[in-house]
């Protein structure tokens, strides 16, 4: 009877660090990775719009705001599609579904007729608001559609990202 039951804690403790082996690998390792990239149309009279980003947020249904902060990088948007979009940054996130993204503006420079002209940020945040799930174990990449149509106001030398819902993810 003793010997049963010495053999039944066994199996239960075996049992307990195999499901929280598992609960660990699925859940909390975080493997899973989010290539998040940016693209835009051709705007009349402009050949390059260089945005300058150094951090992303994102906000997660289990885990709140994130802040990943990244080297300053710069990408020329215009005229990137679907097929060209640039990479602007490859996080580590746990499996979850995703509610918003807010990426950092550090600058925005405007090249027209072969000028560069450095715009005024009306925010310094693009606010990205839809969702998306992160699969444990997988690599998700998410295209943010900038409308430079509706957010470069060349008279006025202005700048103000307005990107709304503008993503796909493949």
């Amino acid at each position: 009877m003793k010997k049963a039951k010495i053999i039944a804690i066994g199996i239960a403790v075996v049992v307990l660090i195999g499901v929280a082996s598992v609960v660990y690998y699925a859940y909390l390792e975080n493997p899973s990775t989010l290539d998040i990239k940016v693209m835009d149309a051709p705007i009349t009279g402009v050949s390059a719009v260089n945005i300058t980003f150094n951090e992303v947020q994102i906000h997660g249904t289990s885990s709140g705001w994130t802040t990943y902060s990244l080297a300053s990088k710069t990408i020329d948007i215009l005229g990137l599609t679907t097929s060209n979009a640039s990479l602007f940054a490859t996080l580590s996130l746990s499996a979850q579904r995703y509610t918003q993204i807010r990426m950092h503006l550090e600058s925005v420079t405007v090249v027209i007729l072969g000028k560069s002209y450095n715009f005024t940020l009306v925010s310094n945040w693009a606010d990205i608001i839809g969702t998306f799930n992160i699969s444990a174990h997988s690599t998700t990449t998410l295209t943010i559609a900038f409308n430079l149509n509706q957010e470069l106001n060349v008279a006025s030398s202005t700048f103000t990202p307005v990107v709304g819902t503008s993503m796909s993810v493949g």
